[in-house]
């Protein structure tokens, strides 16, 4: 039988990149009631995350005092994305778009 393997993404430098670690996830944050913006310290060990936003979309942004008006990314309502921390980066914080969101970010 003939396996297919898709080749991995491709990072900024042009080297491959696996998001899926070869461990487990470091830390799971789940937020079912975000109201006021959510900061996450991260674990030190911690090179990409994965943020699912569940039922309104998620404003993030890499440090603190996120707003809808100040954010690095957004996580449409039912998707999920994976982020690449970048280097020094030591928190997170996320605020949702709409009332009644829910966040889940796993470190890895």
């Amino acid at each position: 039988m003939a396996t297919h393997n898709a080749p991995l993404p491709i990072d900024g430098n042009r080297k491959p990149v696996q998001l899926v670690p070869s461990r487990t996830a470091l830390v799971v944050t789940v937020d079912a009631t975000i109201s006021s913006s959510t900061t996450v310290t991260l674990n030190a060990a911690t090179t990409f995350i994965e943020v699912n936003a569940l039922s309104q979309g998620i404003y993030l942004k890499y440090g603190s005092t996120v707003s809808s008006s100040s954010f690095d990314e957004y996580i449409q309502a039912g998707s999920v994305r994976h982020y690449f921390i970048p280097q020094g980066v030591t928190q997170v914080s996320v605020i949702e778009q709409a009332a009644s969101a829910t966040v889940i970010l796993i470190e890895k």
